[in-house]
C-alpha cells in the first residue's frame, strides 16, 4: 500500500505529537520511522525503499501516512508528491511564525547546531525566519492540491484542547473519532540543553548518516529513547533557559505582518486577529 496522507509541515508545530497521536488509532498505519524525507532528500533509493515501510498496512488501515515536516518547504516534495499521490490528503499545522522561530532556536541549541543567542541565530540561520512563511510555501500546495485536499489546523488549538484538535484531524481524515489517553492530553515536552555540546554534535551527523544508509527508524527509535535523552539532554533551569527580548519580538513580527496578511487572504481565516497582528497593521497604517 501506498500513503493516502502526507502532514507536510512546519517544523515545532506539532508533528511528534501528531505521530503518536495517529499512530494509536486503529484506522491509521505510519511507519516506524516518523520522518522518511523520501520526497525532497532520498527520492533516489526508489520506491521499493520507500514501500517497504508500508507492508504492515492493511485493508483496516483507512489512512496510511507520513509525517515529514519539511515537505511544506520543498517544491520537488510537492512535485513529486502531486505527480505520484494525485489523490493524497494533506495536513499543515501553523504556529504564530515568532514562537515557531524561537522554538526552533531552542532545538538548533539542543542539536548542538547553534552557540549563539537568538539574534545572531536569526542572521546566520536563514531557515529561521524562511520556515516561518506560510503563505509562500503553502501557496504552492493549494495550488497543486487544492483546498480541499489539505487540513490547515492551528498549533495554539492543539495545545488549548488537544482532544478537539484530534477529532478535527480525525473528520479530515474520514475516520473515526478517538479518545487520546491521558498522556497526549499534557503539553510538549520543555526545551532542553546539550550535556556536551561535542557529542550533540556527533549524535546529529550520525543520525543523517544512519538516514543516508536508509534506516531512519533507528533515529525515530533513538529519539523516543528516554536513556539517550537523558544521556545527551538535561531540562533547562527556569533561570537558565534562553528568552527572547521585547524588541526582538516585535520586531519580527513587523517582519511576518505581511506574509500574515497574505495567509489570511490564501486560507481564508483571519490569523492577523487570531495571533496578535492587527495591533501592528493599525500603527503601520497610522504612519
Amino acid at each position: 500500500m501506498k500513503p493516502n496522507f502526507f502532514f507536510i509541515g512546519p517544523d515545532k508545530a506539532g508533528s511528534t505529537w501528531l505521530y503518536e497521536a495517529l499512530g494509536r488509532h486503529k484506522q491509521v498505519y505510519l511507519p516506524n520511522a516518523k520522518e522518511l524525507f523520501f520526497f525532497d532528500r532520498f527520492y533516489h533509493l526508489g520506491w521499493d525503499w520507500y514501500e517497504k515501510y508500508f507492508k504492515g498496512a492493511g485493508k483496516e488501515h483507512k489512512i496510511v501516512g507520513e509525517i515529514c515536516h519539511d515537505y511544506l518547504f520543498s517544491p520537488l516534495a510537492c512535485e513529486r508528491i502531486a505527480r505520484d499521490l494525485p489523490e493524497a490528503k494533506l495536513m499543515v499545522c501553523l504556529r504564530e511564525p515568532v514562537e515557531r522561530a524561537f522554538s526552533a532556536y531552542l532545538y538548533m541549541v539542543k542539536q548542538g547546531r547553534v552557540t549563539t543567542d537568538f539574534e545572531t541565530a536569526i542572521e546566520e540561520k536563514d531557515e529561521l525566519i524562511d520556515h516561518g512563511r506560510y503563505a509562500k510555501h503553502l501557496e504552492r500546495y493549494l495550488r497543486v492540491f487544492g483546498s480541499e485536499r489539505i487540513h490547515v489546523a492551528i498549533f495554539d488549538d492543539l495545545v488549548s484542547d488537544p482532544q478537539r484538535f484530534f477529532d478535527e484531524v480525525c473528520n479530515f481524515l474520514e475516520i473515526e473519532r478517538m479518545l487520546l489517553p491521558a498522556e497526549l492530553r499534557k503539553t510538549v515536552l520543555p526545551a532542553a540543553r546539550p550535556r556536551s555540546l561535542f557529542w550533540a554534535k556527533v549524535i546529529r551527523g550520525m543520525g543523517w548518516c544512519i538516514r543516508c544508509l536508509g534506516l531512519p527508524q533507528l533515529v525515530t527509535y533513538a529519539k523516543n529513547s528516554a536513556f539517550v535523552n537523558h544521556l545527551l539532554y538535561t531540562p533547562y533551569h527556569m533561570d537558565e533557559k534562553p528568552k527572547m527580548s521585547p524588541k526582538t519580538r516585535m520586531d519580527l513580527r513587523t517582519i511576518f505582518l505581511p506574509e500574515i496578511q497574505q495567509l489570511s487572504d490564501l486560507v481564508g481565516y483571519d490569523f492577523c486577529n487570531r495571533w496578535g497582528y492587527t495591533s501592528i497593521n493599525d500603527s503601520a497604517n497610522i504612519e
